[in-house]
């Protein structure tokens, strides 16, 4: 029922109410009757106006918390949007925090594998320093060897040398004096005509040699004896039975 129909119903309700007091005189009986009822009638559209305008008051209540929390969803749909943004971006950063976790794990193992490589080369090299070490101790202790041997092979050939200085000097000096005898003819021509029939390094029979200067061969062989003694330049083999000059021997 509309709010006009109410107030239409309560003015014809008020209208009967003064006709019937108007003709309360009438019958005394009914009156009582037709006097309550409409009474009644008011009191209750009175009690319903009043619990209808405590209704409106209610919708009106309800209908602004409604509209608050029409707000507060819209506001909370915008902070879900905004939650949301935010989970996106969280998630984003979510995967890239994973991403460098990963990367850093990543990194983290090659590192580690890449010390354990040096470890070993560092291990290794270490090894290799110690066998170097003992072998430079080896080779320090051949190398005194060494140098100990060098020292005795030096004096060794520094004796050699002077003694066969010496040897040279006696035999320049025994060539020097055979060159005297020589020249102030001390030598028989006998034995000059052997010397110079002699070649360097050119072994001859010695017989062809004695039958081209018309030689004995003890004769000969007396020579070659001395000169041996003496350590002259000859090389003779008697088994080949050949003689040649170790080095030319100046007769002028």
């Amino acid at each position: 029922m509309s709010e006009l129909s109410l107030l239409d119903a309560k003015t014809a309700l008020k209208k009967i109410a003064s006709t019937i007091v108007n003709i309360s005189s009438v019958n005394s009986e009914d009156i009582p009757k037709l006097k309550t009822q409409p009474e009644s009638v008011l009191e209750a559209i009175e009690s319903y106006e009043k619990e209808k305008s405590q209704l409106i008051k209610q919708i009106e209540q309800n209908n602004e918390d409604i509209n608050n929390l029409k707000s507060k969803i819209s506001q909370l749909e915008r902070d879900i949007v905004n939650i949301e943004g935010d989970n996106k971006n969280l998630s984003e950063k979510k995967r890239d925090m994973q991403n460098q976790i990963e990367k850093t794990r990543k990194d983290i193992e090659t590192t580690i594998t890449s010390i354990r490589t040096k470890k070993e080369e560092l291990e290794n090299r270490t090894k290799r320093l110690k066998d170097l070490d003992i072998t430079l101790l080896d080779l320090s202790r051949e190398i005194k060897i060494f140098e100990s041997n060098l020292k005795e092979l030096e004096n060794e050939l520094e004796n050699t040398f002077l003694k066969k200085e010496r040897q040279v000097q006696s035999y320049g000096n025994r060539v020097a004096a055979m060159k005297i005898l020589i020249n102030k003819k001390y030598l028989n021509s006998s034995l000059l005509q052997f010397i110079k029939a002699l070649q360097v390094g050119n072994a001859l029979d010695l017989k062809n040699i004695l039958v081209a200067i018309d030689m004995r061969e003890d004769k000969a062989k007396s020579y070659i004896n001395k000169m041996l003694e003496e350590k002259g330049p000859i090389i003779y083999d008697d088994n080949a039975g050949t003689i040649k000059l170790r080095e030319e021997v100046d007769f002028e």
